[in-house]
């Protein structure tokens, strides 16, 4: 369900300010339907009224009440990200550091092992760093996503700030996540 011709910022939208928002699950080999799938119900039953445009890479739901791509190509990928107000994704460092770099709200959904969404839990670590940094709002219960983008959108839209990608690659590293 591929389309085109959504634009941002007209009356009334979680928000009614119409809104774009994109969200994002990367292309990790595990699925995230989790986040795809509550996004896809929050829209259907109005507790988001914004228009969500989703890339759901493997996860295996597909959204019913959302414009959604499995994977997109990186001029597709960029264009989501400058046209969109808000960013909702996992903790991928590539999702965090688009967003920031693209001056958008960012609200981060960590994958978690005990959903299977990852082999441990470093997304959540991640997350919460950034929020301690005032870089995102990090979402902990799944259900409070409309809290978490009301939250996002009042904020100053962060900079990725000079030293910021060194930073969580440095941070990934003493994970052993990153090489």
């Amino acid at each position: 369900m591929a389309g085109h011709g959504y634009h941002v910022r007209q009356e009334n939208s979680v928000l009614g300010w119409g809104f774009l928002i994109f969200v994002t699950v990367g292309t990790h080999k595990d699925p995230f339907d989790r986040l795809v799938k509550t996004v896809d119900e929050l829209v259907a039953r109005g507790a988001i009224k914004d228009k969500v445009v989703m890339q759901t890479g493997n996860s295996k739901y597909e959204p019913k009440s959302c414009e959604f791509y499995r994977f997109v190509g990186s001029d597709k990928f960029e264009e989501l990200y400058k046209t969109a107000d808000i960013i909702i994704c996992h903790a991928g460092a590539g999702s965090i550091i688009n967003a920031l770099k693209n001056k958008k709200h960012l609200v981060i959904v960590p994958r978690l092992k005990k959903f299977h969404e990852h082999t441990d839990d470093h997304q959540l670590d991640l997350a919460d760093a950034m929020e301690k940094d005032g870089k995102a709002v990090c979402v902990r219960d799944i259900e409070t996503i409309p809290d978490a983008v009301k939250k996002a959108s009042a904020s100053s839209v962060p900079s990725a700030g000079g030293m910021l990608e060194k930073k969580i690659n440095d941070y990934l590293k003493t994970l052993d996540v990153v090489k």
